[in-house]
């Protein structure tokens, strides 16, 4: 039986990710594990890693507090599925703290015992911010590598980014609407908070993928497309998997609405434009979605 592909997704952030992953982890030809983002590639930095680390075992608690509620209250299912989990994180977390020289542990938490499957993967959009050398790295350790970069209409990637950070920040006594708008405010006007706008410049990111992943191994894809039934068969087929139908039909994590103000949008839309034209030349034609924000900047 030949080898499972080792899929990496690898962003963009606010692209599709956390749908895409509901979506191989319901597949029955797929075999994903339960930690959506590894965070192994981009966490060899000491400082980095512990932070990542901090955080796993803090979801590991979590886990184990909801293993014991579970067997509480006799619901074995869930303390079975509860098992799994917390034996893949403390496996991860073994290999983010162990010796990474050669990626064996890595590819033994990955691979190991997913041997049936056509189809596993890591998506951490973070891993888009890599150098040439680690998405090489990336691409080496196994031969079926294959790595998919998701694309969504830059100004809604953008708002939707700002709006989670928002939410992740906001202090009991702040407006989420209005510390959103902030925020695109503090990038437009005072160049703050340029992660946000790293993780979506496609121009960027998607030269280096090309430098570095051969043709027939790298998949640009469109997140509007994702929920068509033409843009499935597209995934579906780079990955050598039938097309079944989701279980989740839109995005998640969107998160409430909020507003952004009139001021601030076409400065927004300008600050995107060229990403809009450089994707429109060089990736193909763009969803409507894209056209319509394209004619707007």
């Amino acid at each position: 039986m030949a080898a499972p592909t080792l899929l990496y997704c690898v962003g963009a952030t606010k692209a599709g990710t956390t749908w895409l992953y509901r979506y191989l982890h319901d597949h029955p030809e797929c075999a994903m594990p339960a930690v959506k983002e590894a965070h192994y590639w981009d966490t060899f930095d000491a400082e980095r890693c512990e932070k990542q680390l901090a955080a796993f075992r803090v979801r590991l608690r979590e886990m184990r507090a909801a293993k014991v509620q579970a067997d509480a209250e006799g619901r074995g299912w869930q303390v079975e599925n509860m098992d799994r989990r917390i034996n893949e994180m403390k496996a991860l977390i073994a290999a983010l703290e162990g010796d990474r020289a050669d990626d064996s542990a890595y590819a033994a938490w990955l691979l190991g015992g997913r041997d049936a499957a056509k189809v596993i993967g890591d998506i951490t959009p973070n891993y888009a911010t890599l150098s040439d050398d680690a998405l090489a790295r990336m691409r080496d350790l196994s031969p079926n590598t294959k790595f998919l970069y998701l694309i969504r209409d830059p100004l809604d990637r953008l708002w939707s980014h700002i709006r989670m950070q928002a939410r992740r920040q906001r202090q009991e006594h702040e407006v989420y609407e209005k510390k959103s708008n902030n925020i695109l405010y503090r990038i437009l006007n005072r160049g703050h908070e340029q992660h946000i706008l790293e993780r979506g410049d496609y121009p960027k990111v998607i030269r280096k993928l090309r430098r570095v992943i051969p043709e027939g191994r790298l998949l640009i894809q469109f997140a509007e497309d994702l929920f068509t039934a033409e843009g499935l068969a597209r995934l579906c087929a780079f990955l050598g998997i039938k097309q079944v139908a989701p279980i989740v039909a839109r995005p998640a994590n969107e998160g409430p609405e909020v507003v952004m103000l009139d001021k601030l949008r076409p400065r927004a839309l300008g600050l995107l434009n060229e990403h809009y034209e450089w994707v429109a030349r060089n990736v193909g034609p763009l969803p409507q979605r894209w056209q319509d924000n394209l004619a707007r900047a």
